[in-house]
């Protein structure tokens, strides 16, 4: 059996994870001898469960395994083990690194530069607007955006980024041939195209709630900088900045209103020393990376959009307020919203509620 499948076999045993395949690895000389291992010499490791022990017996039915292999080559997907000269080396560092690692698309390049850009699932219009924004900058500089494909916070970092042209990379909690949340479908598409898919649960492997905190330290350990948009006081976004801070990675996040819960981790994390971010140049600049404006074709305003236009921000408005702010009337203020809608220049987030489109 060729080498590369052993790794296959030795990251895709079930209930077997990676802390556990490092203590196998360090038991005997090599993965060869890892897999031919009777029972008896495994129970001599003496840190293997029952169950551990009968998952590793039962996955060496070759057939079964020759199979999952084949399976997993049809469907495009990489698996890439940590003897390959490809498996990155931040990885490495890692007291538990992943055995694989299972790809779509392609894995970073060694001297990629990666901003990782995590935050609330659930999180404002407003923080999805800046996220957008931010990622956006920040690829547009050439600096690529590694999130976790999540709804809210993190799929806006991807489009973001997308929409610059820039290279992202999504960590998956289940396996990579799984579209995790499946309304995201045209999102894995385009991350696919323009960067990559990567788990170290093997394919096939469901989106347990579990595998996320781990999946987060990929996250950390392959970024240069942990950028908090919108976190709660207990986030699973915190988990990605505690391994940041573990490894000696640069914390940076967006401050938000006091009495807003989705803005308190971000603003703790700023209290405790996180850099305050406004604007990608606060992010880029840090590493010593000129921050380049990202233009959108030129949108004709006349005199009254001009106006309402300077008025807004990311922060929703209405138009009684905006009509105290630039001194119209309601009902011109509301004609020139409808218009500047049309134009994509604004959008509405609630009833009479508008902000910026970024």
């Amino acid at each position: 059996m060729e080498r590369n499948k052993y790794w296959f076999w030795l990251g895709s045993i079930p209930g077997v994870g990676s802390r556990t395949v490092m203590k196998l690895l360090a038991c005997f000389e090599d993965i060869e001898q890892v897999y031919h291992a009777s029972e008896e010499e495994l129970k001599k490791c003496g840190f293997l469960k029952s169950s551990q022990l009968d998952s590793i017996i039962y996955s060496r039915n070759s057939d079964r395994l020759e199979r999952a292999y084949d399976h997993m080559l049809h469907e495009n997907i990489d698996c890439i083990d940590m003897e390959s000269n490809r498996y990155p080396l931040e990885l490495k560092t890692l007291y538990d690194p992943p055995p694989v690692l299972f790809v779509k698309g392609c894995l970073p390049r060694k001297d990629e530069w990666m901003i990782a850009v995590v935050g609330a699932r659930s999180c404002s219009s407003y923080g999805r607007q800046l996220c957008h924004m931010l990622s956006r900058g920040i690829a547009c500089s050439g600096v690529s955006i590694i999130s976790g494909m999540a709804r809210g916070i993190d799929s806006a970092a991807h489009r973001g980024a997308l929409e610059a042209s820039g290279r992202t990379y999504a960590v998956l909690g289940c396996g990579v041939d799984i579209c995790y949340p499946a309304e995201n479908i045209d999102l894995y598409t385009e991350i696919t195209e323009q960067g990559g898919i990567i788990s170290e649960f093997p394919p096939g492997t469901p989106p347990e709630p579990c595998n996320f905190p781990r999946r987060n330290r990929i996250i950390a350990a392959l970024s240069k900088g942990i950028l908090v948009v919108e976190a709660r006081r207990k986030s699973g976004s915190l988990i990605t900045v505690e391994h940041g801070l573990d490894l000696g990675k640069e914390i940076f996040a967006v401050p938000g209103r006091v009495n807003d819960a989705l803005s308190e981790g971000c603003n703790r994390l700023i209290k405790a020393g996180a850099r305050l971010v406004m604007e990608p140049a606060d992010v880029l600049e840090e590493f010593g990376i000129l921050a380049r404006e990202y233009k959108k074709n030129n949108i004709t305003l006349d005199n009254s959009e001009k106006v309402v236009y300077a008025s807004m921000c990311l922060v929703p408005r209405s138009a009684d307020e905006l009509s105290i702010m630039t001194g119209m009337r309601v009902q011109e203020v509301i004609q020139t919203l409808i218009t500047m809608e049309l134009k994509g220049i604004i959008h509405r987030v609630g009833k009479n509620q508008y902000v910026l489109s970024i």
